[in-house]
């Protein structure tokens, strides 16, 4: 049995992954708090396409093509989100992100132990929608860095097969 890269996934959608960067998201646990205590409950809360946006210092390129994954057990990652990041200028929060108060914990311990706060608006991508919540990525370890190319080959797919299969077929 082959091993399906996110490369090869991308490639098969027509993508060409070294335009575009992976993110694993973590709920970092100076942000914890009863209210979230897991990714599960961010999830849940639905603030899981705020965290990537809140990175401290410019580690993501102005108008970069960005894969959203949530941290799973066993350095596993799902597929949440398909954008593209447009970094703002240094401090300058996004509105949605300012006037989420069900979320608004989260930004406020970003903040503050960020040494360098930098926010980014985010556009949804279309051509992979099918994919998101279903494509589950194996994330090498050691789990940092936490934003890798999406063409390095130490990203493996290790689940939502089927919904590769048909889309790869479909082609």
């Amino acid at each position: 049995m082959t091993t399906t890269s996110l490369s090869d996934v991308l490639h098969a959608r027509g993508r060409d992954a070294r335009g575009i960067i992976a993110i694993r998201n973590t709920l970092h646990p100076e942000d914890a708090c009863d209210a979230f205590r897991t990714m599960d409950d961010v999830a849940r809360a639905g603030a899981l396409p705020m965290l990537d946006r809140m990175q401290d210092g410019p580690l993501i390129e102005h108008d970069t093509l960005v894969l959203s994954f949530m941290a799973l057990p066993g350095g596993r990652a799902k597929l949440t989100g398909f954008r593209r990041f447009m970094m703002r200028r240094q401090g300058v929060v996004p509105g949605d992100i300012v006037y989420d108060y069900e979320a608004a914990h989260l930004l406020h311990s970003f903040i503050a132990r960020a040494a360098e706060p930098v926010f980014y608006d985010a556009i949804d991508e279309d051509g992979l929608d099918d994919l998101i919540g279903q494509l589950v990525i194996e994330w090498p370890e050691p789990f940092t860095p936490h934003i890798r190319t999406a063409c390095d080959s130490m990203l493996k797919v290790v689940g939502a097969e089927a919904v590769l299969t048909t889309q790869v077929c479909a082609t």
